[in-house]
């Protein structure tokens, strides 16, 4: 996060357009209110559980169950606003639970495909990611996602040190391991972010969440691939219901626009 969120301001200073809003934000004392909230709940809460829901499970399992997150979103709206559920969000939310049921038990309700952990800690990355979606929004509109983004991961870095100061425990990688630390700060995190940014200059929002409905497919095929990890036909068939949320959220956004 810190080396990530520094690129990111380099970047951010770099353009002309970006330079100014880098540091308005500070004299902001409201919107820093926001962005630290953001930061903990938002930022910082969606990388450590996911990788703690990675640790425990798996790649693919973790990024799957990251997607219940436009469930939650729902749920809260429905809730914060007291609304009548549309019935678009009604069949996202029983797909999403019937997806996730299979997902977990592999059709059979007495056995558990993955760990209780695993399940935990994935529930809780959808509600992390709904958090992430959900608590910058104002900010973002004032700011800009760029430096709301990079400030975001470099005072969430500097939390979590007083957790595991970095000068206190080292990781102690071999060349493969620096190597993968490298690939995440670079292309996990700075180029994903760059590139999910200019594409929001040649379609819409809506378009980019469901191209990003990808991700999760990605993570199952690689770690097919790569990891030798099993994944049954029920499994793939909870998997495609939990990702048809975002399908169904979005022509229900459609329909009612």
């Amino acid at each position: 996060m810190l080396f990530s969120g520094l690129i990111l301001l380099v970047f951010g200073w770099l353009q002309t357009k970006e330079r100014p809003k880098l540091f308005r934000i500070w004299h902001d004392k409201r919107a820093l209110v926001q962005l630290v909230i953001y930061t903990i709940f938002g930022m910082t809460a969606m990388q450590a559980v996911y990788y703690k829901a990675v640790e425990v499970g798996n790649a693919a399992t973790a990024t799957i169950l990251q997607f219940l997150s436009p469930v939650f979103i729902v749920v809260f709206t429905i809730l914060h606003y007291k609304r009548v559920p549309r019935r678009g969000d009604v069949w996202a939310i029983i797909a999403a639970l019937v997806g996730t049921y299979l997902l977990i038990t592999g059709g059979n309700p007495t056995t558990l495909t993955i760990s209780p952990a695993a399940l935990f800690w994935g529930v809780m990355t959808g509600v992390a990611a709904a958090a992430y979606v959900l608590l910058p929004a104002k900010i973002l509109n004032q700011y800009g996602s760029l430096s709301v983004s990079a400030w975001s991961m470099v005072i969430g870095a500097v939390l979590l040190m007083f957790v595991q100061p970095i000068w206190r425990d080292v990781p102690k990688f071999d060349l493969l391991g620096w190597a993968g630390y490298l690939f995440i700060v670079i292309f996990g995190s700075v180029i994903a972010y760059f590139i999910y940014l200019e594409s929001l200059a040649y379609i819409s929002a809506t378009a980019t969440g469901l191209l990003d409905a990808f991700e999760p497919l990605a993570a199952t095929i690689f770690s097919v691939i790569f990891l030798n990890l099993t994944f049954g036909f029920v499994e793939t068939i909870g998997t495609v219901l939990i990702l048809s949320t975002v399908f169904i959220l979005a022509l229900a956004n459609r329909q009612s626009s």
